[in-house]
């Protein structure tokens, strides 16, 4: 009989392949929603408002995924040491999800700074000093730029500290 490169077929490669799919598949539904009937707030914002801003990292993040579901389902499979890319990209939905719900209770620096600490972890990434100053800076960064350069309000931490 002749033999083929291809790898045994693993269950692991299956459920690789299903967290890959529901991945891209709850993206496009948060994409098509951003579609929808939109408040006159948003459409006065001239393309840079709340409304705006998901749909750009949407398409973005639809873009990355492809890059997964070419990985997925290329012949060779997904045999690696370690955690493999799919659960890791279902992790970080899984934070950013966190995060959206977060923004509501902490506010958006509050959440943007704890998001900015868990996505390296989730990543592999171990030197807290380096992760926790990104964090800081970036979230700071983002904070001002859209609160003063773009006069979005964001969401403001309900502890009455100014942000």
């Amino acid at each position: 009989m002749e033999k083929t490169s291809r790898p045994p077929f693993r269950p692991t490669i299956i459920a690789d392949r299903v967290v890959a799919l529901c991945i891209v598949a709850v993206t496009a539904v948060f994409l098509m929603l951003t579609f929808g009937e939109v408040s006159a707030f948003a459409q006065n914002s001239a393309g840079r408002g709340p409304y705006f801003f998901p749909r750009l990292v949407l398409i973005f993040l639809l873009v990355a995924e492809s890059f997964l579901l070419a990985n997925v389902f290329s012949p060779r499979g997904t045999v690696q040491n370690g955690p493999r890319p799919t659960w890791r990209v279902a992790s970080l939905v899984l934070a950013t999800a966190a995060y959206c719900a977060l923004i509501q209770f902490a506010g958006f620096l509050i959440a943007s700074i704890l998001f900015g600490i868990a996505v390296p972890l989730l990543l592999g990434r171990c030197t807290w000093v380096t992760i926790v100053t990104v964090a800081l800076v970036y979230s700071i960064a983002v904070w001002l730029l859209f609160e003063r350069v773009f006069l979005i309000i964001l969401p403001a931490s309900p502890f009455d500290i100014g942000f």
